[in-house]
């Protein structure tokens, strides 16, 4: 990356020279600023002359249809210099094309409005560098052997269970969760998220003092800070949750059960039978997808010594989460007897680790849902793929507890629906500590989430 050099001397200082240099720098905008930023447009035009109009967002145009390979690539060259059209061009795969216009975008709006604006420059070479510093990185990743299995049904439900212990422990004053939170799982706060910069910055192998410099506050900033601070709002969480709820009560009352005992029997024995052959249907095509299909990483070498379900994403489910041993010791003595004939089998452990792969697995290593994330992820930050939007408006205070309430009851009702309050025995205020647990500190997601970029980061190469 070329060290940007600014010479005095320069012809062109005159030219982008505004016509308020002369005046003294007086440090970070005020909170007057600040009040003065968000004043209307009419009424900041009229104080300093700067036009600024509200619509500068205008929509991307593009010949071909929206999120097609050749808008996305339409999108990426409207942003890079023209020496590395030929280059995205060459770019049709699946998420390689979603994750560069989707980075092409942050850097229009975060670097584009300051290199050649306020650092006068037609130099391509900073973009360019850049551009290549995200082709290794895709390229890195995509390389990187990363054990799923042990990600999925080891690390990540031991931190949940963690996770929600610690937050349960913590005390209800807002100033002092955070602070409790990393004395509980034991984190330090300070490890992130300097851990990842130095990661990336070390793969780089690079001695420039710039790009270094750069790199760590783009990242720490920008992408560790702005971003994932939006995305990672207990809001999100929860309208997340709320909006699968409301599909499921919708698709329960499409599809009410019959209660007419008229009908039942003229249906007589022959609906039963036909019940019985199709559920037996069903299990037939699963185990036929389980054990038919050959899945990465899960040929007849590579399937773990450790049974499948002695993994410990199960204790996280029937013991730290459901809490069976307490509500349910009957049921749970049956799903630990279960557990342990079931073990014995190498012929099943060999199918559910199949099953595993082809589901979970396959849906997180498969190319088009990770372009579709990047896709919606595009979406929300710039809905007219140009300038940043908005950010949402997110309920605070009164709002925030009757929209937490709200959440509460829709997953009651999912409950009382398929009756896993009366299997599991489980109570409301259970639905309610789980739900304030997750929505009582945004620093402590944040954190979970670090942990979790962790175990992927220790079995990189």
């Amino acid at each position: 990356m070329p060290t940007i050099l600014y010479n005095t001397n320069s012809s062109l200082i005159s030219k982008y020279r505004r016509s308020n240099a002369s005046k003294p720098y007086k440090g970070l905008p005020s909170k007057k600023a600040h009040k003065r930023l968000s004043l209307p447009p009419d009424i900041f035009k009229e104080e300093s002359g700067y036009t600024r109009n509200c619509n500068d967002d205008i929509s991307f145009q593009s010949e071909f249809e929206k999120d097609s390979v050749g808008y996305l690539q339409d999108l990426c060259c409207s942003v890079y210099p023209s020496s590395l059209h030929q280059r995205i061009k060459n770019l049709r795969g699946s998420p390689d094309l979603q994750i560069n216009a989707f980075i092409a975008l942050i850097f229009k709006n975060f670097i584009k409005s300051w290199y050649g604006v306020k650092i006068p420059t037609n130099d391509s070479k900073f973009l360019t560098e850049l551009y290549n510093l995200v082709q290794n990185l895709v390229k890195y990743m995509k390389n990187s052997q990363i054990d799923y299995g042990s990600l999925l049904l080891d690390y990540i439900p031991c931190l949940v269970s963690s996770h929600l212990k610690a937050l349960r422990d913590c005390p209800q004053d807002t100033n002092l969760v955070y602070e409790h939170y990393c004395q509980l799982t034991l984190y330090d706060s300070k490890r992130y998220p300097g851990l990842f910069i130095d990661i990336i910055q070390n793969k780089m192998n690079t001695k420039s003092l710039l790009q270094r410099s750069f790199l760590d506050s783009f990242l720490n900033e920008l992408v560790f800070g702005h971003i994932l601070d939006s995305i990672i709002e207990p809001y999100h969480l929860l309208n997340g949750l709320n909006i699968i709820c409301k599909k499921i009560k919708l698709r329960s009352a499409m599809n009410p059960k019959e209660s007419s005992t008229d009908e039942k029997s003229k249906a007589g024995a022959w609906s039963f039978v036909g019940k019985i052959k199709h559920k037996i249907s069903q299990v037939g095509k699963l185990v036929s997808y389980s054990t038919s299909m050959k899945s990465p990483n899960m040929d007849s070498t590579g399937i773990p010594e450790i049974p499948f379900l002695q993994r410990y994403i199960f204790t996280f489910i029937l013991v730290d989460f459901f809490k069976l041993p307490m509500r349910k010791p009957f049921l749970f003595s049956m799903c630990r007897t279960f557990q342990c004939w079931i073990s014995k089998s190498k012929f099943l452990n060999k199918m559910m680790y199949r099953m595993f792969a082809n589901t979970a697995q396959a849906k997180i290593t498969d190319p088009t849902i990770l372009g579709g994330l990047f896709v919606s992820l595009r979406h929300s930050l710039f809905p007219n793929d140009s300038a940043m939007g908005p950010p949402k408006t997110i309920p605070i205070d009164d709002a925030f507890l009757e929209f937490r309430g709200e959440c509460v009851s829709n997953v009651w009702d999912v409950c009382i629906a398929y009756r896993i309050d009366k299997i599991l025995a489980i109570k409301k205020f259970d639905i309610e500590e789980v739900i304030h647990s997750l929505s009582k500190d945004r620093d402590c997601n944040k954190l979970l989430l670090y942990r979790a970029m962790d175990c992927v980061a220790a079995q990189l190469p």
